[in-house]
């Protein structure tokens, strides 16, 4: 069997597409390790990402930065998958360390507006919340 290639060691490689633009970048500058996928403009359309604690990001956006954009993360709370949109509003799901689990909805305008929640003890909770995010009977 051949012997295996000695391996390359570098902090960075950006691979380019027929014109010479960067459309994929493996990276550990500056100690933190990601993948990023380029767009033809490029702008970063989707990421793998870990921290300096080694927690993990995956981040996905469209080509046009108006559009919503997703996230998947883990953090010290828990696991959560965030939805955004760039003029306002979003939604996310998360399951914290304690086990407790939720839906959270966010308006155009950034206040919360309502939240699912479900305890380690199996009882869903259903919150509303007013035009200025104050919670309603």
């Amino acid at each position: 069997m051949p012997s295996l290639p000695p391996p390359i060691i570098t902090s960075e490689i950006r691979i380019v597409d027929d014109a010479g633009q960067a459309r994929l970048v493996l990276s550990a500058a500056p100690g933190v390790p990601s993948i990023r996928l380029l767009s033809p403009k490029g702008h970063s359309s989707a990421s793998i990402v870990l921290d300096a604690e080694g927690r993990p990001r995956i981040a996905l956006s469209g080509p046009d930065a108006a559009q919503p954009s997703v996230s998947v993360e883990v953090d010290d709370k828990g696991a959560h998958v965030r939805f955004d949109r760039a003029a306002g509003g979003s939604s996310y799901l998360f399951l914290n360390n304690a086990g407790v689990s939720g839906l959270v909805l966010i308006d155009a305008k950034n206040v919360r507006r309502a939240e699912v929640i479900l305890g380690p003890d199996g009882e869903p909770q259903v919150r509303r919340y007013d035009a200025q995010g104050r919670r309603l009977p």
